[in-house]
């Protein structure tokens, strides 16, 4: 379990701008991830990657569509062979190409997201990657994304410089302070013209910026060269170049910031680049150290100048040099600096560092790598439930296999038995009295469901896991339910998987048809993921399976526990009612047990029956919506037998379809007998089912009107 997760992190270029240092600071920040690195253009980040022993390469890629589709290609290759748990998509351009490439390669895909740009492409991309993450609450609704979640810019973690040794610090990199009571504006940022240094430049020229001079912290991006050049000219026309001094890139600028008596964030929109600043790194960490900022509309002056509440800056137009002027007009008074910061530092002190940034990351990662946990080591206590009846020939093979994963401290298994007539219940005590973690309930009559809540309401732990006495539990099973327990923010439904087999071509043909494997969850190919959309047939956190599962106490109790007038699809069912009551569920793909499928025909069909039965009772318009809909889809197909070629061709072509994944699946088992007899396997499932389904709305009618009548008895008499 101690594994990291393996991620290939995809940027959008090679330069140190917000993103990259984003990046590289949530990074360090964690030992939870195996990470390589692909840049689609050249820079310095890949000196910082290597720097930290991140494999690196180099794809550079053009700004054209043809120029995307080819480094998607060129990609797709490279996760095809390396197969990575998870691709990060850092910026825009990374996700537009990352999009096409883990979409066909069948990995899973986190997009970054931290600027505005590019509004129209936020639809396809939200159709096309797994899972997002903003970098500002503005960003996260801007992604169009149905579960993008928030991971801001961490606050730098350290000490920033005392007020003297920062400006030395600066001196030192080239900037001309001639006094400690000299007023300095900072820019921190590449030099580009949308970052709007040269507004800055220009407000020194203007009233109000006669007694401040500028130091610009940052280097010239390689998508616009001589930009200083530009900047240093229109300085020395301006008759300000003595007061305006380039710094370069300084590593760790925020550390300087305390040596500033003003922070600017000038961004502005320009036919290139029309959207506000994304989140704003330099202001928080100017707010951080008490220092004021000067800054355009946009999420930034939304943190900075909140409406009705103190500011800890100014808000100034884009691309408005005389109103930069103004503000440091104002921000010449030296209590009205002190007011400012107090605010800001105020706001900031509570913003999340890189650990908690990082851990917010990592979750997301392996959350949608299907791999929750991955790289913790899980502590909590775990009471594993199991109710039996008559099990008498799989019970010890099941405590067997369970034993030696509890911990010494505080796991347990609760056995509840439904009053078995074979000597299961014997078994079971025999087990415990060789080991006090094993405990025996006898609940003669009960069901499923009312025996996994007397089992829950007996346990002794918070965390509560299920498994059944027909399953056959990996050795690292509950070990990867407790790890994904272990998430800094713990979900409360942990839906595992289960690998569906059975003896003979027609029970594997049938495991084939009804049960998708735990490879379809962490590389979902492009047909797999349609298939799973069209048919209804993918592994859903949220649907659950008693095989293998585990939830905190106060979700099931908040569910109401397992719904007792059920026999069959209660699972479900639980798993719907916990999310339903807003508490969260992740799918853990590794968390695997083995179940042998039905050994006869009969009794396969007759477990569907049951099964569609249960959906039926429970009238759940999904479970029993998807049962009608598969018998009305042979209802028509079999009409379309005798209407024409036409609609026998569109008939079989359907049917073919529908059968492709089953078909898939026992072929890469090379359960070649299976194979011919996979069509046949799926119209025994969906009719069974169907014909559950019908018997289990009829009951739930019948049920409903003999309530019904009783009630109304009641009121006459």
């Amino acid at each position: 379990m101690n594994r990291p997760l393996r991620v290939t992190v995809v940027t959008t270029a090679g330069i140190l701008g917000g993103a990259e240092v984003w990046l590289l600071a949530l990074l360090d920040a964690t030992d939870r991830l195996d990470v390589d690195a692909v840049m689609l253009g050249k820079g310095p980040l890949g000196e910082e990657f290597r720097r930290r022993g991140v494999p690196c390469v180099t794809l550079p890629t053009g700004r054209t569509g043809a120029a995307i589709v080819a480094s998607a290609l060129s990609l797709a290759r490279r996760l095809r062979a390396d197969r990575p748990d998870v691709v990060l998509a850092n910026g825009i351009k990374a996700a537009c190409v990352c999009a096409l490439a883990a979409w066909c390669t069948g990995v899973r895909c986190v997009w970054a997201k931290h600027d505005y740009t590019h509004p129209r492409l936020m639809k396809l991309l939200a159709a096309l990657i797994d899972d997002c993450v903003g970098t500002a609450d503005g960003l996260v609704v801007a992604s169009r994304h149905p579960r993008a979640v928030l991971v801001p810019f961490p606050a730098p973690e350290g000490t920033a410089l005392p007020r003297e040794a920062a400006r030395e610090e600066l001196v030192r990199h080239g900037a001309r302070l001639n006094g400690h009571d000299e007023r300095l504006l900072l820019t921190v940022s590449r030099l580009v013209f949308n970052k709007g240094v040269d507004n800055a430049i220009e407000a020194l020229a203007q009233p109000g910026g006669e007694r401040w001079r500028l130091a610009v912290v940052g280097g010239e991006d390689p998508t616009e060269p001589g930009e200083q050049d530009r900047l240093s000219q229109l300085a020395t026309d301006l008759g300000v170049g003595d007061r305006v001094d380039f710094t370069g890139f300084i590593k760790d600028a925020w550390r300087i910031i305390p040596g500033a008596d003003a922070a600017a964030v000038l961004t502005k929109p320009t036919p290139a680049m029309p959207h506000p600043e994304g989140f704003g790194a330099v202001a928080l960490e100017a707010m951080r150290s008490a220092v004021p900022v000067i800054t355009t509309p946009g999420p930034v002056a939304d943190r900075v100048a909140e409406p009705g509440a103190a500011h800890a800056g100014i808000a100034v137009p884009p691309g408005d040099s005389t109103e930069v002027g103004q503000a440091l007009r104002r921000l010449t008074d030296h209590d009205t600096r002190a007011a400012m910061g107090t605010v800001g530092h105020r706001l900031t002190a509570s913003h999340p560092g890189p650990a908690d940034c990082a851990g917010r990351l990592v979750q997301i990662l392996s959350e949608t790598a299907r791999l929750p946990g991955a790289g913790l080591t899980g502590s909590a206590p775990v009471s594993v439930v199991t109710t039996v009846l008559d099990e008498a020939d799989v019970i010890d093979r099941l405590l067997g296999l369970l034993a030696p994963q509890l911990v010494e401290d505080g796991d347990e298994i609760v056995v509840v038995d439904g009053g078995s007539t074979d000597d299961t219940a014997d078994r079971v005590e025999a087990w415990a009295a060789k080991d006090a973690r094993i405990r025996l309930l006898r609940l003669p009559g009960s069901t499923i469901s009312a025996g996994r809540n007397a089992g829950v309401r007996a346990a002794g732990n918070a965390l509560i896991a299920c498994t059944d006495a027909g399953c056959y539990p990996e050795p690292d099973w509950l070990a990867r339910l407790r790890a994904a327990a272990a998430e800094s923010v713990p979900p409360a439904l942990i839906t595992g998987v289960y690998r569906a087999d059975g003896q003979g071509a027609l029970s594997r043909a049938m495991s084939a048809v009804g049960y998708p494997v735990p490879e379809e969850a962490r590389h979902p190919g492009p047909w797999t993921r349609v298939y799973c959309r069209l048919f209804g047939r993918g592994l859903d956190a949220a649907m659950p399976t008693g095989r293998s599962m585990a939830f905190s106490r106060s979700a099931w109790q908040d569910a109401g526990g397992f719904p007792e007038h059920l026999h069959t699809a209660e699972d479900v069912l639980f798993g719907r009612a916990v999310v339903g009551a807003g508490h969260r569920a992740v799918l853990a793909s590794a968390a695997e047990v083995g179940w042998e499928q039905r050994p006869t025909l009969r009794r396969t069909a007759a477990m569907y029956f049951h099964y569609g039965e249960g959906g039926g009772r429970s009238a759940d318009p999904r479970l029993v919506g998807r049962d009608m809909a598969r018998a009305g889809a042979y209802a028509l197909g079999l009409a379309a037998l005798v209407t024409g070629p036409r609609a026998r061709f569109a008939a079989a072509t359907a049917f073919t379809a529908y059968v492709s994944l089953p078909l898939t699946r026992a072929v890469r088992r090379h359960h070649w007998t299976a194979v011919p007899l996979v069509p046949f396997a799926a119209a025994v499932r969906d009719l069974a089912k169907a014909a559950g389904a019908g018997r289990g709305l009829a009951g739930r009618l019948r049920s409903g009107r003999a309530t019904a009548d009783a009630s109304d008895k009641d009121g006459a008499s």
